[in-house]
């Protein structure tokens, strides 16, 4: 019975889901910025990666737990529902911001829906490759590398830690790695440093990428 249930539950969230996206396509999207309204003739289409495990997701300091689901909701493409890249803000200020390794025009009502779905591929393409992604300020790309980002989460926990001791050398050294220091967008904020210290999920994860690799350099 229980079974039952929960499958009738998530068909019934799917068809949620599909209305809702269904209701967001077919709704005009309105800006406002100042007194001038832009209507947007170029809404991306709502679109949901599957879930992807290979990589390191850091927003606003904070580690986020796989599997990554990346999506499109309007304009803003989003992990876990957080957001990645929100195309709005840079219509409403007639700014454009280099989010793929390329530049690109200014960001315009009538071109925003190819900007959103470009955004999105290449945060899938990202995350596919099992890349170590630190977005901050609702969806400015501050740093990222390529590797299982094991080595790199040990060594952020572990600034975390000084940093919250009140280590000055560790708290810089921890606004570096998340790119704060180059692009101050977004201040450092303390709760940030608490919670990669105290995030046992995250050194767990790292910790077993870890072991599996020496255990595999053993056995070669």
């Amino acid at each position: 019975m229980k079974k039952v249930l929960a499958t009738m539950a998530c068909v019934m969230c799917g068809f949620s889901s599909l209305s809702l996206i269904a209701e967001e396509a077919k709704n005009t999207y309105v800006i406002q910025r100042g007194d001038e309204t832009l209507v947007v003739t170029d809404m991306p289409k709502p679109t949901v990666s599957v879930p992807i495990t290979n990589s390191f997701v850091y927003i606003d300091g904070e580690y986020i737990e796989p599997p990554y689901v990346v999506s499109i909701s309007n304009l803003s493409v989003r992990i876990n529902g957080r957001v990645a890249y929100d195309a709005e803000r840079y219509v409403k200020k007639r700014e454009w911001y280099l989010a793929q390794p390329f530049p690109r025009v200014g960001i315009t009502p009538e071109s925003v829906g190819d900007e959103v779905t470009g955004t999105y591929e290449f945060y899938v393409r990202r995350l596919e490759n099992g890349t170590i992604s630190h977005i901050v300020g609702g969806g400015i790309l501050t740093g990222a590398s390529q590797g299982d980002g094991d080595g790199g989460a040990m060594a952020l926990i572990e600034k975390a830690r000084k940093a919250a001791q009140g280590d000055e050398q560790a708290k810089q050294a921890f606004a570096n790695e998340m790119g704060l220091t180059a692009h101050k967008v977004t201040p450092l904020h303390p709760d940030w440093i608490e919670r990669l210290a105290n995030n046992t999920n995250l050194e767990t994860r790292a910790t077993k990428i870890l072991e599996a690799k020496r255990l595999r350099e053993r056995q070669e």
